[in-house]
């Protein structure tokens, strides 16, 4: 009978204890905890993601993947069954992107949301759908591929470029780049050595002005005497022609009588000499005047 009793409890506390520790886990699984449904969709890879991965809702979990499979109707999508807690606030600008925890390979989801923030309605039989966004890795991979690309097709078009006949063309800009450089060196010299005389020229310059300055005021000085020299001029001109020149006309005149005179006298000392010491011949009398004789 003791031995039965002992067996009994035995049994007992074995059962109590696999139902503390079944309840146990379902608490700390949060399996207890209401969960509503969505499918997040994408058309990427998936790796290191698998079904209990763990479900982040702005780095807070929220829910674990259920499953994972291939879309029947389009095999190029992927769907990815999740359970989200009914707390976590799945809008209409809510998406996904693959998140990798760590070193281990192993992968989660990240939920992240946009401004719209209209709540998004799912169930069971319809869970809505979660777009998926590609993970910063994969924009990373994704660029670094286009990278590659670009990079091999420069490399193509490099080689080609870079025939015979365009490597001698390129050594000959090249060797007309060093000529040019080495005239452009001894330009700056010659513009080094032109930039050191500028403050002598400068000097020059600036009395090359002042002189100009001085002769400027001397000419000026000069165009005001020859204005009075030419106002004296025109007074003098303007006298010579009022006054002098009427008594030269006058003087001239008997000038000219006295001439006629001198030159009679002579013509009549040329034809009678003796004149000079008898005196003049009276003239011979005309008709009727006194001792007026006729010439038969």
């Amino acid at each position: 009978m003791n031995n039965r009793s002992y067996a009994l409890r035995t049994g007992v506390f074995v059962a109590v204890f696999a139902v503390a520790i079944l309840l146990a886990t379902f608490w700390i699984s949060g399996t207890h905890r209401r969960r509503l449904p969505y499918v997040v969709v994408t058309r990427g890879n998936v790796f290191g993601l698998r079904s209990e991965s763990t479900v982040f809702y702005r780095g807070i979990t929220a829910g674990v993947v259920t499953h994972i499979r291939v879309n029947a109707q389009d095999p190029r999508e992927i769907l990815i069954f999740i359970a989200v807690d009914r707390r976590i606030p799945i809008t209409r600008g809510t998406y996904a992107e693959l998140k990798l925890q760590g070193v281990t390979g192993m992968s989660a989801l990240e939920l992240n949301t946009t401004a719209d923030m209209r709540l998004l309605a799912t169930s069971a039989a319809h869970p809505a759908r979660i777009p998926m966004r590609p993970s910063f890795f994969t924009r990373i991979t994704r660029a670094g591929t286009r990278v590659a690309q670009q990079l091999t097709v420069l490399s193509g078009d490099l080689e080609k470029t870079l025939n015979a006949a365009n490597r001698r063309h390129l050594a000959t800009i090249l060797s007309h780049a060093a000529q040019a450089s080495r005239q452009w060196v001894m330009l700056s010299a010659r513009l080094n050595q032109a930039a050191a005389r500028l403050p002598a020229m400068e000097t020059a310059a600036n009395t090359a002005l002042t002189r100009m300055a001085t002769l400027e005021k001397q000419m000026g000085i000069l165009s005001r005497h020859l204005k009075r020299l030419s106002e004296t001029a025109q007074g003098a001109s303007d006298v010579a022609l009022t006054r002098t020149l009427p008594k030269i006309d006058r003087a001239l005149d008997r000038l000219t009588r006295a001439a006629a005179d001198v030159q009679r006298l002579s013509r009549s000392l040329r034809h009678h000499p003796r004149e000079l010491l008898l005196g003049a011949r009276p003239l011979t009398p005309g008709p009727g005047e006194k001792g007026y004789k006729e010439t038969p």
